[in-house]
C-alpha cells in the first residue's frame, strides 16, 4: 500500500511541474554544442547548454526572445511565439555557424568551411579594350547537388557593403581573343578566366555587424565561379583596375562539381 501511495505522489508531482520549452544547440552541421550561454526575456537568469546541447526554458505568457552565444561561434537570436496551453510547448532549436578566423569567403560544405583564396585580377588586352580575369581559380570545390551556401565575413559596414556591389559570376576560359587596336583588330593571347554570366544570390546579415550568409537562388551548374566587387571582372575598361585600391583588385574563385 505504501508503495502505491509513493507512486501516486510522484505522479502528481510530475503532473504539477511547470511546462518548459525544450531546446537544443548544434553547429551548422547538426553536432551538439555544450557550454552555450542562453539568455531569454522575462528573466535575468542565463542558462548553459549541456553536453548534448540541450537546455530548457520555462513557458511564459507572452512571446519570448532568446539568444544563444559562445566564443568561436556567431551568436544567434530568435523569437518564440506565446504558448497557448492547448498543445505541447514549442521546441527551441539553434544552429550556430562557426565564427570565421578573419575576413573572407567561406564555402559551407557537408562537414566544415572551405576558405576561398583571394586571387589577384589581371588585365590583358589593348589600350582600347581589355579583359579583366584570373590566371588561376584555386582549389576549393563545391558540390552542385543543391544551392551553394557561403559565409562572408567583412570589415565593411553594412551600408558600405552595398556600395561595393558584391557580385558572383560564372567564369569561362579564354586562350585568345580579337580586340580592337590602333591598327584595327588584333589577336591577343589571354589564357585567363573571365566573366561569363552573373549568378543571383541572397545576402543575409547575421547577428554580428560583419558576418553574412550568401545563398545562391538555385543550384550551380558544374564550372568555375568567382565573387568580386565593383563589377571588375565584367569590365572591359583597360584602366579599371588602376581606379581601385590594391586590396579590391582581387576575386574569390571556386569550382563547382
Amino acid at each position: 500500500m505504501r508503495g502505491r501511495w509513493m507512486m501516486l505522489v510522484m505522479f502528481l508531482s510530475a503532473c504539477s511541474e511547470d511546462p518548459v520549452h525544450k531546446g537544443k544547440v548544434t553547429d551548422r552541421w547538426g553536432k551538439p554544442i555544450a557550454g552555450v550561454t542562453i539568455g531569454f526575456s522575462g528573466s535575468a537568469k542565463q542558462l548553459v547548454s549541456g553536453a548534448d546541447g540541450g537546455f530548457s526554458i520555462p513557458v511564459q505568457a507572452g512571446e519570448i526572445k532568446i539568444r544563444a552565444g559562445k566564443p568561436g561561434f556567431i551568436k544567434k537570436s530568435l523569437k518564440l511565439a506565446a504558448h497557448t496551453g492547448d498543445d505541447n510547448p514549442n521546441p527551441v532549436l539553434f544552429a550556430l555557424y562557426p565564427d570565421p578566423e578573419h575576413s573572407g569567403f567561406y564555402a559551407v560544405g557537408n562537414m566544415n568551411y572551405s576558405e576561398l583564396n583571394s586571387t589577384q585580377i589581371k588585365t590583358m588586352g589593348t589600350d582600347i579594350r581589355a579583359f579583366n580575369g584570373l590566371p588561376d581559380v584555386g582549389k576549393v570545390r563545391v558540390k552542385s547537388t543543391k544551392p551553394a551556401e557561403f559565409v562572408f565575413s567583412s570589415e565593411a559596414r553594412r551600408s558600405e557593403l552595398k556600395q561595393l556591389g558584391l557580385q558572383l559570376h560564372r567564369l569561362k576560359f579564354l586562350e585568345t581573343d580579337s580586340l580592337p587596336g590602333v591598327l584595327g583588330e588584333t589577336e591577343v593571347t589571354l589564357n585567363m578566366w573571365v566573366s561569363d554570366t552573373s549568378i543571383p544570390f541572397d545576402l543575409t546579415g547575421m547577428e554580428t555587424d560583419d558576418d553574412y550568409t550568401i545563398k545562391t537562388r538555385s543550384k550551380l551548374e558544374p564550372g568555375m565561379y568567382a565573387f568580386h566587387t565593383q563589377g571588375i571582372l565584367s569590365s572591359k575598361d583597360p584602366k579599371a583596375l588602376d581606379k581601385l585600391p590594391k586590396e579590391m583588385r582581387v576575386a574569390f574563385p571556386f569550382e563547382v562539381r
